[in-house]
């Protein structure tokens, strides 16, 4: 100890760059760690959200996160009618901007079928979609209300239900089956 304490005496400058550098480093490293946890827990949320057990996506595509997958809705019914599968339904994914009270929201899109799989699994405030169109559910997240309305390219939305944070879900909104399936 007596020996440590005669070195930092010594070279004191070296000893507070060298903590200071090491300070940083841990910084850094634990930097990294959130960020990768935070990249990884959304992904996985989106993921587990509609909790299905198994993905079909169009051949030669990278998958139903990477990009666009379409699947004719007879296929759909084909997988729906396989043993072992209790329900089928389409899911449509999609990074959108939309402009809203003075700033800009980066919203996960989900498109789903009302009554099938792939829809939120508890609503917090508010309702499920009723309308054929132009109906949101929303997470908390996106700091939009049950009333509120946002434009997503050509048409307005009316935010209908507020749905929690825990579910990863940042805006679903109802989808015309032929549309999503691509049919």
């Amino acid at each position: 100890m007596n020996l440590a304490l005669k070195d930092i005496r010594h070279g004191l400058f070296r000893f507070v760059l060298t903590c200071l550098g090491l300070g940083l480093l841990m910084t850094v490293v634990l930097a990294m760690i959130g960020i990768y946890n935070g990249l990884v827990s959304d992904a996985l949320a989106a993921v587990k959200a509609p909790a299905a057990d198994v993905w079909v996506a169009e051949a030669g595509t990278k998958g139903p996160f990477a990009e666009g997958s379409s699947i004719p809705a007879d296929t759909r019914d084909a997988v729906a009618r396989m043993p072992g599968v209790a329900e089928a339904g389409a899911v449509n994914y999609q990074n959108v901007e939309a402009f809203h009270a003075g700033r800009t929201l980066r919203l996960y899109v989900v498109g789903y079928e009302p009554g099938r799989p792939g829809g939120p699994q508890q609503i917090a405030e508010g309702r499920g979609i009723g309308a054929g169109h132009f109906e949101l559910v929303v997470d908390r997240k996106t700091g939009l209300l049950p009333g509120e309305t946002i434009r997503l390219g050509r048409d307005r939305f009316a935010a209908v239900c507020l749905l929690s944070s825990a579910l990863g879900v940042r805006a679903a909104m109802k989808v015309d089956p032929a549309t999503a399936l691509g049919s």
